[in-house]
C-alpha cells in the first residue's frame, strides 16, 4: 500500500485499523509526513516493518518521471530480501513546488540544486533499530499506547513543510529529553529541512547538539529523506549503523522476505 500524500488526520485511523488482522496479511505500507503516525503505529503493535519513503503524489507523479535516487533506494528496500546496505547521499537536491492544481508540474521538471553532503555532527559508530518519522506527526501518538519504547534504537525525524522553526524542534526535543527518550538511544538521523535559510539550517545543527550534549551518540543530519526531494526510503524496525569515522550509514538488517 502506497500513501497518496501526507495531511494531519491519520490519528483518527488508530482506533479503527485492526492490527491483528494487519499481522496476519503482512503487506508493504510507504508514505511520509503524517504517514508517519500509521507508519510508527502499525510497526508497534504488529511488529511489522513499514516504510518512510515516497508518495504517489508527491514522488511517483514526479514530472517527468520519479527521480532515479528515489525510485533506487526504494526498491532495495521493498523488493530486495536482503540489507538495504550503505546509502548514498544525493549529489543533488529539491524544495521546489510546482503547483499540481494549475499543472505547472507538468511544464518542466523542478529545479535542482547543489547538495554540499550530510553533515556528520557527532563521531562514533552506532547500531539500533531505526524508529521515527515527520517530528510534528510524531506528536500525535505521545501519551498512546502507540508511542514506541525507543530502547536501543536509531531516532530518526524530518521537519514539515511548514516549517516549524528551530526554537520549535528545540522545545519538542526538549519534551524528548524529559520524557526520557533521548536516553535510549543509540544515534540520531535527521533529514534535510524544507523551507529552511542557511542560517536556519545552522540553527537547527545547533540545537540538535545543544539538545543531545548530554549523550555521546553519533548524530548525522541534512540528510536525504522527508519533504525535500529526492529521498531514501528508511525502514522502520530494521537495524542500521552509522559509523561517523568514516561518513558510512547503512541498514543491516533486510526489510522484506
Amino acid at each position: 500500500m502506497v500513501a497518496m500524500i501526507g495531511g494531519d488526520h491519520s490519528c483518527h485511523l488508530l482506533p479503527l485499523l485492526d492490527y491483528a488482522l494487519i499481522r496476519k496479511n503482512p503487506k508493504v505500507f510507504i508514505g511520509f509526513s503524517d504517514i508517519t503516525v500509521l507508519n510508527v503505529a502499525i510497526w508497534k503493535e504488529t511488529g511489522l516493518v513499514t516504510f518512510n519513503g515516497p508518495a504517489l503524489l508527491t514522488d511517483f507523479a514526479e514530472y517527468p518521471k520519479m527521480f532515479e535516487y528515489t525510485e533506487r533506494y526504494m526498491l532495495k528496500a521493498l523488493c530486495e530480501a536482503s540489507p538495504i546496505g550503505v546509502i548514498e547521499p544525493s549529489t543533488w537536491w529539491t524544495e521546489e513546488f510546482l503547483d499540481w492544481a494549475q499543472q505547472e508540474d507538468l511544464k518542466r521538471p523542478r529545479a535542482r540544486y547543489n547538495s554540499a553532503g550530510w553533515a556528520w555532527l557527532r563521531g562514533g559508530v552506532a547500531e539500533g533499530v531505526l524508529v521515527g518519522g515527520c517530528l510534528e506527526s510524531l506528536g500525535h501518538l505521545r501519551g498512546t499506547e502507540f508511542w514506541p519504547e525507543w530502547q536501543e534504537a536509531i531516532m530518526f525525524f524530518e521537519t514539515s513543510e511548514g516549517p516549524p522553526s528551530p526554537e520549535r524542534v528545540d522545545s519538542i526535543l526538549m519534551d524528548y529529553e524529559n520524557m526520557g527518550v533521548l536516553q535510549r538511544l543509540k544515534g540520531l538521523i535527521v533529514g534535510r529541512p524544507m523551507r529552511y535559510t542557511e542560517e536556519e539550517k545552522q540553527q537547527l545543527r545547533e540545537v540538535v547538539l545543544e539538545r543531545t550534549r548530554g549523550y555521546t551518540f553519533p548524530i548525522v543530519t541534512d540528510m536525504d529523506f522527508g519533504h525535500t526531494s529526492p529521498q531514501f526510503t528508511v525502514p522502520i524496525g530494521c537495524r542500521a549503523r552509522i559509523d561517523a569515522e568514516h561518513q558510512r550509514f547503512e541498514v543491516i538488517d533486510a526489510a522484506v522476505e
